[in-house]
């Protein structure tokens, strides 16, 4: 039953909510990602990749915090 419970609250993974925005016809999607301590934005790109490959175009990348708080906003458009 907990487990249960904390998949239904947990947040997807971007590429599986953007396909879900994609499907439900939004014509913005928007994102706040945390990109993984040890300064390496890899994670970050593959994010971008992996949403940009479902169609959506992005529009904005700003970022905010310091420290484990720093995260990017992440905002897409669609393209088609």
């Amino acid at each position: 039953m907990l487990r249960k419970l904390l998949k239904k609250i947990a947040i997807p993974p971007i590429d599986e909510a953007a396909g879900e925005a994609w499907k439900r016809g939004d014509a913005v999607f928007i994102r706040k990602h945390f990109a993984r301590p040890g300064g390496n934005d890899t994670d970050i790109s593959a994010a971008i990749n992996s949403v940009t490959e479902l169609g959506w175009t992005l529009a904005s990348c700003q970022f905010e915090g310091e420290g484990l708080q720093r995260h990017a906003n992440l905002v897409f458009t669609r393209t088609a």
